[in-house]
């Protein structure tokens, strides 16, 4: 029998897990995350348990987003190289069309199943576990299609700031 071959994750140190990665929103390979080393391990690091059926603890601090009912939204960590958001999606919540002011965007669904889609691009079913890193700035949408409580948390690079 012949070795197996390491996986992406394992070749960065990570511990594999059941992970679907995807790139969407631009034509950056799923190797420009090899440049994003601390957004894949905050990813990649959520999975070491198994996630729950239902939303993540933390929804009681999370804010309505104006607009998009059953849409909630809290800031995890803001520092001056990137930002982290956990979102939640109640059954049947959209998220309109939106961007960020991003360079780089990874989107991370922790919990429940949603409809994610890219302005310009079919719509893509996203499931518990699954990594996407989409283009910064990409315009998107979701939708949560599953019977319980969607857990998001987004990590998203800053443009560096010129030194004085």
């Amino acid at each position: 029998m012949s070795a197996k071959k390491p996986d992406r994750a394992e070749g960065l140190g990570l511990r594999a897990h059941s992970i679907r990665h995807r790139t969407l929103g631009g034509a950056r390979s799923l190797f420009a995350l090899s440049s994003l080393p601390l957004a894949f391990v905050l990813s990649g690091s959520m999975f070491s348990a198994p996630a729950a059926t239902q939303a993540v603890a933390g929804a009681d601090k999370a804010r309505p987003v104006t607009g998009d009912p059953g849409i909630s939204s809290m800031v995890v960590m803001d520092r001056t190289e990137f930002r982290v958001l956990r979102d939640y999606a109640e059954p049947g919540a959209t998220r309109r069309m939106h961007s960020h002011d991003a360079t780089w965007h990874v989107f991370t669904l922790v919990t429940g199943q949603l409809r994610l889609t890219i302005d310009g691009e079919s719509p893509v079913d996203v499931t518990q576990g699954e990594v996407v890193y989409l283009q910064g700035g990409a315009k998107h949408t979701f939708t949560n299609t599953g019977t319980v409580a969607a857990t998001i948390v987004e990590v998203f690079g800053k443009a560096p700031v010129p030194p004085r």
